[in-house]
């Protein structure tokens, strides 16, 4: 990521986290989220988990090993049991009180995850375990990971509360970029694995001389890099950055987004379009 992007990225973290605590606090604290099976109040728990855990690791404060077992399962499952495990912890009869506590929660984690990382070295890796063994991730991906946590989850909030919640093409292209280059690889579901297939997406509405995006299967790995050049892939994808925003974090399938015109494929094998999906869990 660029300065230009970093301050994009930055930029949007604190408008659309400002927007969410604006949301919240006047949101009922038992309604189910759309497409989840949260209510409101267990969602911004949620997202003041991730905030709270992204702004520890930021200040140097994060474990490097989690203390209890996630087991072997993929990317998705162990992030689920462990969403499943840390919700509990703020699980109050009152779910009135437990929304409150959340919401500030979220302020504090925002403030403290902006100040922390602006004197960070932006390449500085910072000890995330909940991704893995052992794993880290740099200033710039926590930030890019901690906008995604707040705009989609934000996204399904507002549905639920019908509240207006636009996402910029800008702040789209570059965060899904990062998220795709930078996260991908340690996301492959067992289809994925098993994969051998190869994907360039071409960004639709972006800057000239704007690098295409290559995603590679094979060996049970899966590689991701940014290119100028022309060279051939199974499957070449012309996408708008916000659907594919969407497509990433399983907000919109992949038909949706051909429907409507966001995603267009061609190439040797077009038809793998359908499979993306299916190759990858969700950040």
């Amino acid at each position: 990521m660029d300065s230009a992007g970093r301050e994009v990225v930055r930029g949007a973290l604190a408008q659309v986290g400002e927007s969410l605590v604006r949301m919240l606090r006047q949101a009922a604290p038992q309604t189910p989220v759309v497409g989840s099976e949260w209510t409101l109040a267990e969602a911004a728990s949620h997202v003041a988990i991730v905030l709270r855990a992204f702004a520890g690791a930021a200040r140097g404060e994060g474990v490097r090993e989690l203390p209890f077992d996630l087991g072997e399962g993929d990317f998705h499952h162990r992030l689920a049991l462990l969403n499943g495990a840390l919700i509990s912890t703020m699980t109050d009869p009152d779910s009135a009180r437990q929304l409150a506590v959340a919401v500030d929660l979220i302020e504090e984690g925002l403030a403290a995850l902006l100040d922390t990382t602006a004197t960070l070295d932006p390449a500085e890796e910072l000890h995330t375990p909940w991704y893995g063994p052992g794993m880290t991730r740099t200033t710039d991906t926590l930030t890019a990971l901690a906008l995604g946590e707040v705009m989609m989850h934000g996204l399904d909030m507002a549905r639920t509360t019908q509240v207006p919640w636009p996402i910029e093409r800008s702040v789209a292209l570059v965060l899904v970029r990062e998220i795709i280059l930078q996260m991908t690889p340690l996301m492959p579901t067992a289809a994925g694995r098993n994969a051998a297939v190869s994907y360039r997406i071409r960004w639709r509405g972006a800057p000239d001389r704007q690098p295409d995006l290559v995603i590679s299967f094979g060996d049970g790995v899966v590689s991701t890099r940014e290119t100028l050049s022309r060279e051939r892939t199974d499957c070449s994808l012309w996408a708008r950055p916000v659907g594919t925003l969407l497509l990433v974090y399983g907000r919109s399938s992949v038909w949706r987004q051909a429907f409507t015109g966001n995603v267009i494929a061609w190439g040797r094998r077009p038809q793998a379009a359908t499979r993306l999906p299916d190759l990858l869990c969700q950040p």
